[in-house]
């Protein structure tokens, strides 16, 4: 497999991950600790501020990695 596809790959990889997150620390707070979200504000912050946000760190991060990963 070519380099570059690795590389970007790994990008795509990190930012499914990284939106993956916050999604699944929203529904395990809303469920486990018991929290309630009467006008879906945190299930809104989470999916449209905190995962973009973490999506992109982690795709760069990840594509890093396989930069000194495949050099």
């Amino acid at each position: 497999m070519p380099r570059g596809l690795k590389i970007f790959l790994a990008f795509i990889l990190g930012l499914v991950v990284g939106e993956a997150i916050p999604i699944i620390g929203y529904i395990l707070a809303t469920n486990f600790f018991g929290l309630f979200d009467r006008d879906g504000g945190g299930a809104m912050g989470a999916i449209f501020i905190l995962g973009p946000l973490l999506a992109i760190t982690l795709g760069i991060v990840f594509a890093i990695v396989a930069v000194r990963r495949t050099a």
